[in-house]
């Protein structure tokens, strides 16, 4: 009989307490960024109309400017009244400037978006994202992604993503618990991007996946777990629509996502289709920008490992809040994410990532 010494069932305790934890704190802090951008709003919705009255009186004392069809003298506001801002500096990166759509253009990699200004307008736009994924089993996950895109055109885009993985499990070898490693290079995807809409608030994004990863890696002698291997083996495709909505206080994006992970590959493994649907909040503070997000993903059936079920009913639904630092200048743009995904039944792992972005030529 093996029992587990005091020291471990305590770290045990605490590593399974601690991400709900991160949970409860991140929720009073969605909330809060939420509501600041509405107050906010509603303060320079008085202050400009206080600044209106004050500036109509001092126009009216010094006499009429004009003569409306009523005989009466009418007199407009100031063109600097016309453009009231906040008293901070507000950054935009040099090919940022102007037009709605410009938070969202930009695309996202394990779970974390771009919400801020980001560095566009050069020939090449570049992104990295590094991020690690703790599971509460110990299995650990640690993705760079690359991405390299461009535009074509003014309504077209062409990217692609080439992601680096290390992923760390304990596995059954033959009865007996040992620890595989697997680093490679995953799966390459190639996604198309339109702009809709006269200021390109809307996108539509059109991804294929290729199966450049290895899918049937094999450690101490048996066949990896699902999660644990590179790449699915099988061609993969998703369709993206995004809204990005923009107020003087920074952007709110909306999406939905079609996901098709593929048929079974050679090994017995398959990724279920889904679709999710997230809100994206950042708040503009100079050149930081805060931001909280939520996405919700369903699949559509079981995913299978070996031919048998591995996710239950409750497992098919997902729930992941996401918050997020960015900050940015006019060649550089870096980004700290915090995600927490978690199903009806349980919360089984957390994720950070940073994030590098910058545009060439």
């Amino acid at each position: 009989m093996i029992t587990r010494s005091p020291d471990k069932k305590v770290k045990r305790r605490v590593a399974r307490q601690l991400p709900w934890l991160l949970v409860v704190i991140s929720i009073p802090v969605l909330m809060l960024i939420a509501l600041f951008p509405l107050l906010d709003g509603w303060l320079v919705a008085g202050q400009a109309d206080q600044l209106t009255k004050s500036a109509r009186a001092r126009l009216d004392l010094a006499g009429p400017k004009g003569i409306d069809s009523a005989g009466r003298g009418s007199c407009y506001a100031p063109d600097w009244l016309l453009r009231l801002h906040r008293p901070e500096p507000i950054l935009a990166s040099w090919g940022n400037v102007g037009g709605c759509g410009v938070s969202g253009a930009t695309g996202s990699a394990g779970g974390f978006k771009w919400v801020g200004r980001g560095v566009t307008g050069g020939i090449i736009d570049i992104q990295c994202i590094a991020s690690q994924n703790v599971y509460l089993d110990g299995t650990t996950q640690l993705s760079f992604s690359t991405r390299l895109g461009t535009n074509l055109g003014y309504k077209w885009s062409l990217a692609a993503t080439v992601p680096f993985m290390y992923t760390a499990e304990k596995v059954d070898s033959f009865g007996e618990e040992l620890e595989a490693h697997l680093p490679g290079f995953g799966d390459v995807s190639l996604e198309l991007t339109r702009k809709l809409g006269i200021t390109n608030a809307h996108t539509l994004t059109l991804s294929l996946t290729a199966p450049s990863g290895a899918h049937d890696s094999v450690r101490k002698g048996v066949i990896l777990p699902q999660r644990m291997q590179l790449g699915s083996g099988v061609m993969g495709a998703s369709l993206t629509y995004e809204y990005t909505l923009d107020f003087d206080w920074g952007p709110m994006i909306f999406g939905g996502t079609l996901g098709y992970g593929g048929w079974e590959n050679s090994v017995g493994d398959f990724r279920a289709p889904s679709a999710s649907a997230y809100v994206h909040l950042g708040y503009l503070l100079g050149p930081l920008v805060p931001s909280a997000g939520l996405n919700i993903t369903g699949r559509f059936m079981s995913d299978r490992e070996r031919y048998l079920n591995v996710n239950s009913v409750r497992e098919r639904f997902t729930v992941s809040p996401t918050v997020g630092l960015e900050w940015s200048s006019d060649y550089l743009a870096i980004m700290l994410s915090f995600s927490a995904p978690c199903s009806f039944q349980r919360m089984d792992n957390w994720s950070v990532g940073i994030g590098l972005q910058t545009s060439l030529f």
